[in-house]
C-alpha cells in the first residue's frame, strides 16, 4: 500500500514489522513520523512493506514469504531512490538481511534503522542473527542507531565505517497537558512502571525494591502497566505486604498510558536489556523524574542526578533512589523540570522527523 502520496523528487520504500496498524514501538514511530509529514505537507512519496506482520508463532514465515514477493514486485515495477529498513535483533535481522540482498540486487540503496541492542553476550557468541546484521549493515548506505552506546558495536564489531553511522533519537508526541512542571503532590509519591511485565524489564527488582521501601514505611504507590503475567511476583508482593500499594493494569491503549504518565511523579524502569525505551522518553515528556538501570542508550534519556537517577541492577540501589525522591521534594522538582527540558530539546517528533528527513535529502528524496 502507498502510505503517503505527494509529488517528490524520488520514491521511498519503508520496511517495518507490521505497518501503521502495528502496536509495537517501531510501528508507533512510523505513525508519529507520517502524521508529522502529512501535517507539514512534506513532499514525500512512500510505499510500505510489513516484514513480519501480526501473525504469531511460526505463522510469520508465511507472511514473510508474501512480504518478499511484495518487496521484489515493488522494486521491479517502481523506481525507488531509497529503501529504509527498520531492523532489530534475532528474527528481525534474519528477515531484513534477505530484503537487503534483494535491494542490492536491484541496485537500490538502502539504509538500516537499528532498534535493538548488541549485548556483550551476543558479541561473544556471534549468533546467526548478529552475523546477518553485520552483512546488512556493511552493505547499507547509512546506519541509524538510537544512541551513542550503539555506535561502537556497529563500528568496532560489525565493521561499519564511523562516518556512515548516524545517531537519531526516537521522538514521541507531546503528552503533557496544561499542568505545570514540576507537579509535586502532598500525598504519596506516585511511581509508574510501563513496559512488558517480566524479568527482562526488571519487574522482579522493582518488586524487591518496593518491599524494602514498605519495610521502612516509605510513602508511595506504584502502577505497573503492560502486557505479561504478574503471577511470578504475586507471592513476593503478598509476603512483603505491598499488594495494596501496587496497581496492576495489564496492557493499556496509548491514551491510557499517557494519562498514567501525566499522573505519575516518577517513571521507573530497572531493565536488564533495552535499546532506547519509549516509556522513559514519554516519562520525560510528561515531566517526570526517571529512575532506570544503565542499559542500551538509557543514559541518552536519563542524565544521572540531573533529570533522574541511574541505578545498578540491585533492589537496594533502586529503593535508595526512590527513597531519596520521597525525602527531598526539591530534588524531585528539579529532576522533573530537567526531564521536560530534555524532552523538548531532543525527543520531540519534529526533532526526530527533521533528522530523518535530513538523511532522506542526502539521497535526493527532497
Amino acid at each position: 500500500m502507498t502510505i503517503v502520496e505527494t509529488s517528490s523528487k524520488g520514491r521511498l520504500l519503508i520496511v517495518t514489522p507490521v505497518g501503521v496498524e502495528g502496536q509495537g514501538g517501531i510501528d508507533r514511530l512510523l505513525v508519529y513520523f507520517l502524521d508529522w509529514v502529512r501535517a507539514n505537507n512534506i513532499p514525500l512519496t512512500m510505499d510500505h512493506v510489513g516484514a513480519r506482520g501480526e501473525w504469531k508463532g511460526p505463522w510469520w514465515v508465511l507472511h514473510f514469504l508474501g512480504a518478499i514477493a511484495r518487496f521484489t514486485w515493488l522494486l521491479l515495477t517502481r523506481k525507488y531512490a531509497l529503501v529504509h529498513i527498520h531492523v532489530s535483533t534475532d528474527g528481525s535481522a534474519l528477515r531484513k538481511v534477505v530484503l537487503g540482498k534483494i535491494a542490492k540486487l536491484f541496485g537500490t540503496p538502502y539504509i538500516i534503522h537499528f532498534h535493538g541492542m548488541v549485548s556483550a553476550e551476543a558479541i561473544r557468541n556471534n549468533p546467526p542473527w548478529l552475523r546477518a546484521l553485520g552483512v546488512l549493515a556493511r552493505d547499507a548506505a547509512r546506519v541509524i542507531v538510537l544512541g551513542e552506546a550503539f555506535r561502537g558495536p556497529f563500528r568496532d564489531v560489525l565493521g561499519v565505517a564511523d562516518e556512515r553511522i548516524a545517531v537519531i533519537h526516537n521522538g514521541v508526541p507531546d503528552i503533557r497537558d496544561d499542568a505545570a512542571v514540576p507537579h509535586l503532590r502532598a500525598e504519596a509519591l506516585s511511581l509508574l512502571f510501563c513496559g512488558e511485565v517480566g524479568d527482562r524489564k526488571g519487574v522482579d527488582l522493582l518488586i524487591a525494591a518496593l518491599a524494602q521501601m514498605q519495610a521502612q514505611q516509605s510513602s508511595w504507590d506504584c502502577t505497573i502497566a503492560g502486557n505479561g503475567s504478574m503471577e511470578p511476583y504475586r507471592e513476593a508482593m503478598a509476603q512483603s505486604g505491598i499488594a495494596d500499594h501496587v496497581k496492576v493494569t495489564g496492557w493499556l491503549s496509548l491514551p491510557e498510558v499517557h494519562k498514567l504518565m501525566r499522573a505519575a511523579d516518577v517513571v521507573v524502569l530497572p531493565s536488564r536489556a533495552e535499546a532506547l525505551p519509549l516509556s522513559l522518553i514519554e516519562g520525560a515528556a510528561a515531566g517526570n523524574a526517571l529512575v532506570a538501570t544503565d542499559v542500551g542508550a538509557v543514559r541518552d534519556v536519563v542524565n544521572d542526578d540531573v533529570n533522574g537517577i541511574v541505578v545498578r541492577h540491585d533492589a537496594s540501589d533502586i529503593a535508595a533512589a526512590l527513597r531519596r525522591l520521597i525525602a527531598d521534594q526539591a530534588v524531585l522538582a528539579r529532576m522533573q523540570v530537567a526531564s521536560r527540558a530534555l524532552y523538548e530539546r531532543q525527543f520531540t517528533v519534529p526533532v526526530f522527523a527533521r533528522n530523518i528527513l535530513d538523511i532522506y535529502r542526502s539521497f535526493g528524496l527532497l
